[in-house]
């Protein structure tokens, strides 16, 4: 069954997009992940890839608000737009305005978000919520969700940010994990401090595979890199997969990824933007 896994912070950039991106482009498993762009402040994805207004998570939002008892959840797959390498995204608007807009009516409407109604067979839905603050739409949205990851930097500030809202989190969102960027070393520590879940790995700073992601580079073999192999031992560790080392995505996986299957075998790397930008 197609799960959704909602990816959010508190503060501060720890890299929310860049990490649903590449947990969407390697998800495991034949049916893959859409990634849905659900920011109340707005998305970034149409903008880096210069991709048409519409469809968006703006057209899945009016969808849920025309939908009867009877109907359907609206699917978000009917409203996505295919990256370079195949990735489909349901890109949110970049302005705060609408976004704030059509994040209201999805958590009214259809706050589970998911890929072909969840059913079996259907891919997982990986939910870029960018900022949340407890009691708001962003929130309820996260709380419906399969898993909710919340992204924190190694730092003071935003760990003692986590451990001061663990209660009204814990309150609100069931499954909610704590993922670290950044740092290196155990994050068992880190757990301690927090009061909460936290994963054991950590989302390492990958400059290249972050360009990659946002088109502005080309890289041999994206799946290799730092980024890409946490992200998909995340999402394995989420979908209760065997435990150990994440093992390299299937080449369907790896052609989820923006780009990912345009390198030949034995390529090198490129600075240019990826050939099939829009």
């Amino acid at each position: 069954m197609g799960r959704t896994t909602a990816l959010f912070s508190l503060s501060g950039a720890p890299g929310v997009t860049l990490t649903a991106m590449a947990m969407a482009a390697v998800w495991p498993g034949p049916s893959g992940a859409v990634l849905v762009e659900a920011d109340a402040s707005g998305g970034d994805v149409g903008a880096w890839y210069r991709l048409p207004a519409s469809p968006g998570t703006t057209d899945l939002a009016a969808a849920t608000r025309r939908r009867t008892a009877a109907d359907p959840p609206a699917d978000p797959l009917s409203f996505c737009q295919t990256l370079p390498g195949g990735l489909p995204v349901c890109a949110g608007p970049a302005s705060a305005d609408p976004a704030q807009g059509a994040v209201q009516l999805l958590a009214t409407n259809s706050p589970k978000l998911a890929a072909g109604g969840g059913a079996p067979g259907a891919p997982a839905t990986v939910v870029d919520l960018g900022r949340l603050a407890p009691r708001t739409p962003t929130a309820h949205l996260a709380a419906n969700a399969d898993d909710a990851l919340l992204l924190v930097g190694d730092d003071l500030a935003q760990l003692r940010r986590v451990k001061q809202s663990a209660a009204a989190l814990t309150d609100l969102i069931g499954a909610l994990r704590v993922v670290v960027v950044g740092g290196s070393g155990p994050t068992s520590e880190i757990a301690s401090v927090v009061e909460l879940p936290v994963w054991s790995g950590r989302i390492p700073h990958d400059p290249r595979a972050a360009a990659f992601l946002r088109g502005e580079a080309n890289v041999n073999r994206p799946h290799r890199r730092p980024l890409f192999k946490a992200a998909l031992a995340l999402a394995t560790s989420l979908v209760g997969a065997a435990a150990g080392p994440a093992p390299a995505p299937p080449a369907a996986a790896a052609r989820r990824a923006p780009e990912a299957a345009e390198q030949p075998p034995g390529a090198g790397a490129s600075d240019t933007a990826p050939g099939g930008r829009p």
